[in-house]
């Protein structure tokens, strides 16, 4: 009967996905030797899955729950005691699609991959969803192919032919049954273990229940011989659960008996049924089927009522009156027999009862759909709920990281500009400490040359040459904007050459070589004095970049550390909403620091004397499709237009350099710009040098500010975003790349427009 074909294919799926699983888990028997709980390992819960499911399901929880095994093992597990315990197709089902969800255990572990889709595909047969099951047995087929196991690939094709009989394909169904036959039983030959006997019971005895259904019983003549073999196997070989073999043995007789049956041969029907009733499971209701099934087949009443009265005595011990197996194994033989008696109204009685079972077990099917399915929904509610913890964990942590590498680049910046700071006041005290050096050097020089020059009024007048010449060394060294030749006609001198020959046979020193000394006397006062306004400057604006740069850092890191404690305090019970809204203002703050420290690198690479700028040609059009790429997008309704209307296609320039520059303008306008457009545009002037223009439709630039704004850290609102640090860059850049960015003046209209010049002489 359509029920018994039914429960004989599953009875196929759950015998070799069990032996599978025993299989695989033989390598943690050496686990229970090592103190383990030995009810917690696989092949215990194996072991109990048949007998005892509910109590299989609760030690696969307490594996969970105790981190025993995988994700994979559990799901796997749940997968095999849902279709061997509870015949519940559904929830092993659903359970083989989530281990089928860890693919990384699947890529490892062959065997366990291809049992699982083997499963899949013979339990989507058994639904009737024909087309998965033909997916399923097809990937079984391409793992097998790709770990070059034949059996295992043959084996496959089984719930795959079966599949494609159901949908109506018996040619290509039975073709594929066929050509995989003769590989199965060539393995059986070769092979003498429990596996490779199960997988041959299961593909020709699962062959010769489509062949019977299909009434193709010459075919089926022929695989009587085949599974004579594997009746004579399999009472040599045992899995370890216990009856399985014999229950396939069983089977195997019940497929000669309904040949037999249909084909007219009740002697030999009778030979497998006495096989079957002097069996150790005889009185089992599996056994009791295949009797009645053939009493029925042969209209043998008296035997058949013998078996339905004993099938109903051992469903009312079971407690098992009110199932579609009592109904097909009891009600309907029962019904049959009446009708052959003739007693209708009996028979009548029959059929109603049978609907009214059928009724009460399709209403119970979909209150129990019904809670398989709140179920399913209840384990996929707490999968997402520890998906999206795993998922504010892990943006947690990586704020954290973020954090911390902020602070790291922070330090290691601030330490840089001390050293750099250090650094620039040893090179000034060093370059003073010269000049002083050299200043003593020379009034040293000049009290021993001009010794006399300290010698008393009296001795001056006493000596008046030597006085005139005193006074020619003082208009030397003051008064460097005369001649040698005005010099000695002041100082009374005839001319020149007696100045230069009395000062030589004085001092030592040709006049004009003393000039020159007092000239270079004079440039390192003056040297002096602009290192010495030099490193004033320097102090003040080190002094105001520290304070500028600790404003912009504190502010950021004291809102990542605020929300950071809200965010990690066990204590705080925060709904999802604020969770991310909490985690977004890190991501942000985190964002606006690394933006801030880049921009601060950048500027200290361009204004360090050893950043390198390779001029080079390179296009245009390239440079304004990588700007519009990278530059930040505008405010919703601001068009932004970028062109090229110089009739040049090439330019010398620095191609990152201009490309930052051009983002730092339009990431000034994108701020200041609500309404309007945003143009970019580049041109060229009568000079051939190469313009490029931001123009924007926004705020403007007030009077005054022009050159202000190019400032490091100067806002004209101190609440715009950003550090102010744009402009700046963008100017240092064409500092070192010889080119000029400013502030176009001429622009009267609504909005500001900046200017970046490239010289047409700048390579």
């Amino acid at each position: 009967m359509k029920l018994m074909k039914h429960n004989f294919f599953l009875f196929l799926i759950a015998m070799y996905t069990l032996s599978l699983l025993v299989a695989c888990s033989d390598r943690r028997a050496t686990e229970v030797s090592k103190g383990i709980d030995s009810t917690l390992t696989a092949d215990y819960v194996s072991n109990i899955s048949l007998q005892e499911p509910k109590r299989a399901l609760a030690l696969i929880d307490s594996m969970e729950m105790r981190k025993k095994e995988t994700a994979f093992t559990i799901n796997f597990l749940r997968c095999a005691v849902y279709l061997n315990g509870f015949t519940d197709l559904k929830m092993a089902y659903y359970y083989g699609q989530q281990a089928m969800k860890d693919t990384i255990t699947l890529q490892k572990d062959v065997k366990h991959h291809y049992s699982l889709l083997k499963t899949l595909a013979g339990i989507a047969h058994s639904t009737e969803q024909y087309a998965q099951s033909i997916k399923y047995a097809k990937a079984a087929i391409e793992v097998a192919r790709k770990s070059n196991n034949k059996e295992l690939e043959i084996a496959a094709t089984e719930p795959l032919a079966s599949s494609l009989i159901s949908l109506g394909d018996l040619d290509g169904g039975f073709k594929l049954f066929a050509e995989g036959k003769d590989v199965i039983m060539a393995t059986l030959d070769k092979k003498n273990n429990y596996q490779a006997s199960n997988i041959a019971y299961s593909f020709v005895g699962n062959y010769m229940g489509k062949l019977l259904s299909a009434n193709r019983y010459k075919e089926a003549e022929n695989l009587i011989p085949d599974l004579k073999q594997i009746i004579d196997k399999l009472g040599k070989t045992d899995n370890g659960i216990y009856g399985a073999a014999e229950l396939q043995r069983l089977n195997i007789n019940g497929l000669f008996i309904e040949y037999y049956d249909k084909t007219g041969n009740r002697k030999e029907a009778e030979k497998y049924l006495s096989e079957i009733l002097n069996s150790p499971m005889a009185k089992a209701n599996a056994t009791n089927a295949f009797i009645a099934q053939h009493y029925y087949n042969t209209k043998d009443l008296k035997k058949l009522a013998e078996v339905t009265k004993r099938m109903r005595q051992n469903a009312i011990a079971a407690n098992d009156t009110i199932s579609e197996i009592f109904i097909e194994s009891v009600l309907n033989y029962e019904k049959f027999i009446c009708k052959e008696q003739g007693n209708y109204r009996e028979a009548l009685a029959k059929a109603e009862t049978i609907k009214n079972i059928s009724d009460s077990l399709s209403k119970q099917r979909n209150e129990e759909d019904g809670v398989r399915q709140a179920k399913i929904f209840e384990i996929q509610e707490k999968e997402r709920e520890i998906a999206n913890k795993n998922q504010q964990l892990s943006k947690q942590n990586n704020a954290l990281k973020t954090f911390a590498f902020i602070l790291f680049v922070t330090v290691i910046l601030i330490a840089a500009m001390v050293i750099y700071n250090r650094r620039l006041d040893k090179r000034n005290k060093t370059i003073v400490n010269t000049i002083n050096n050299i200043i003593e050097k020379q009034d040293e020089l000049t009290r021993l040359r001009l010794g006399n020059a300290e010698t008393s009024d009296d001795e001056k007048q006493e000596n008046p040459e030597e006085l005139r010449i005193i006074m020619a060394a003082d208009m030397m060294r003051n008064e460097t904007g005369k001649n040698l030749s005005e010099i000695a006609h002041e100082c009374g001198f005839s001319n020149t050459d007696s100045l230069s020959s009395k000062f030589e046979a004085k001092f030592g020193i040709a006049p004009l070589d003393y000039i020159k000394w007092s000239i270079k006397i004079t440039e390192s006062e003056e040297l002096k004095k602009e290192v010495m306004k030099k490193d004033t400057e320097s102090e003040r604006i080190k002094d105001n970049f520290i304070r500028n740069m600790s404003h912009e850092i504190r502010t950021p890191l004291n809102q990542i550390n605020g929300f950071i404690q809200i965010l990690t305090d066990p204590k705080n019970d925060l709904r999802e909403e604020e969770r991310n809204q909490f985690s977004n203002i890190v991501f942000e703050q985190t964002l606006y620091m690394t933006n801030m420290l880049n921009t601060f690198i950048e500027m200290s690479e361009y204004e360090s004397d050893e950043q390198s700028h390779d001029i080079e040609q390179v296009f245009v059009d390239e440079i304004l499709e990588e700007v519009k790429q990278k530059c930040t997008k505008p405010n919703e309704g601001v068009q932004m237009l970028f062109r090229n209307i110089s009739g040049a296609e090439t330019i010398f320039t620095e191609r990152k350099g201009i490309v930052r520059m051009l983002l730092c303008l339009i990431d000034n306008a994108v701020k200041f710009t609500e309404q309007g457009c945003i143009i970019v545009e580049c041109t060229q002037d009568e000079d051939n040098n190469t313009i490029f223009t931001v123009t924007d439709t926004g705020r403007g630039i007030p009077s005054g500010e022009g050159e202000h704004i190019f400032e490091r850290f100067f806002k004209l609102n101190e609440f715009t975003p950003g550090p102010g640090l744009g402009l700046s860059l963008s100017r240092l850049i064409a500092n070192r790349i010889d080119a000029e960015v400013y502030l176009d003046r001429k622009y009267k209209n609504n909005g500001s427009r900046f200017t970046i010049k490239i010289k047409a002489n700048s390579l």
